[in-house]
């Protein structure tokens, strides 16, 4: 993995996960309806502007596609089903990068890839990863706490690339479907829409892609075809923070560790080696930027 940041510079490779999907200030501009002669008159007993201000700024557009709504709640979750990916095309120049990160690490020709989507994460989620980064750095720049890595989590929660492989059953970004599914059963559309579940007991992430497809059961595909099931690979931005080293010790409410390295008991390792799985505890800490689909 250290190869690999050398070849993309970091703050390249931020900026280019990071979505930039607009802003409530701007996807939400609202639209005066007041007439202009309306607007202008100030003649005793005349409507003006303040008549109006009940129905104003109840107009929220959505720049994806132009459907109009009443409330800033309503457009956001309008956005974060209908337009809640993108794909990435070939004069995209982040779709070459992606295919590095994700192509890294495989033995032979490596995976065939279907498509590279871009998530447009809610601002909801965008806040709540935020929010659990700025949680971690406080807690490490506290006195008398863990000193190991403390340095990379105050700085920025200790962030590491991550990968997760999870299946789908829809046509998600196929054929330009930007939208997710309803279906309990699609992790994919799942963890786009709501993110990770709190209920497991820990987000098993990989340091690269060859790992997690070779985590997930082989012939997935196969044993569940008659649902259509289908695998994808996550690309995600983790909030590592304080990592424990010992699996023994592991617990997802010891305030002590924010995530676990997954390693076989006896490793001498005290760190988090580039092969090792890293288990995060909170939800809040893994935000999915990218998914591939593909066929190995």
């Amino acid at each position: 993995m250290s190869n690999l940041y050398t070849l993309l510079d970091v703050s390249f490779l931020k900026n280019s996960i990071v979505h930039q999907i607009p802003s409530p200030a701007s996807s939400t501009r609202s639209l005066s309806i007041i007439p202009p002669d309306i607007q202008s008159t100030t003649r005793p007993g005349s409507l003006t502007e303040s008549d109006y201000l009940p129905i104003r700024n109840e107009i929220h557009p959505c720049l994806n596609c132009g459907e109009i709504f009443k409330k800033p709640g309503l457009l956001e979750q309008h956005q974060s089903i209908k337009h809640a990916v993108c794909e990435l095309l070939d004069d995209d120049p982040g779709k070459n990068i992606v295919q590095i990160i994700f192509t890294t690490g495989w033995p032979g020709k490596g995976p065939v890839i279907s498509r590279i989507m871009k998530i447009h994460n809610s601002p909801k989620i965008l806040a709540q990863f935020e929010e659990y980064r700025e949680s971690v750095k406080s807690k490490a720049a506290q006195p008398g706490g863990s000193r190991l890595r403390d340095e990379r989590c105050i700085a920025d929660g200790n962030e590491l690339l991550r990968f997760y492989c999870a299946t789908f059953l829809c046509d998600l970004g196929q054929n330009g479907n930007s939208n997710i599914c309803g279906n309990q059963y699609c992790s994919v559309c799942e963890i786009i829409g709501s993110g990770f579940s709190p209920k497991l007991d820990g987000i098993s992430t990989l340091s690269n892609s060859w790992r997690g497809h070779v985590a997930s059961p082989e012939d997935i595909e196969d044993e569940f075809g008659f649902m259509n099931v289908k695998r994808a690979m996550i690309v995600c931005r983790v909030i590592a923070g304080r990592v424990g080293c010992d699996p023994r010790s592991g617990d997802k409410d010891d305030p002590g560790y924010d995530s676990l390295v997954g390693r076989e008991p006896g490793a001498s390792q005290t760190r988090l080696d580039e092969e090792d799985e890293l288990i995060v505890f909170n939800p809040r800490a893994v935000l999915p930027c990218f998914v591939i689909v593909y066929a190995a």
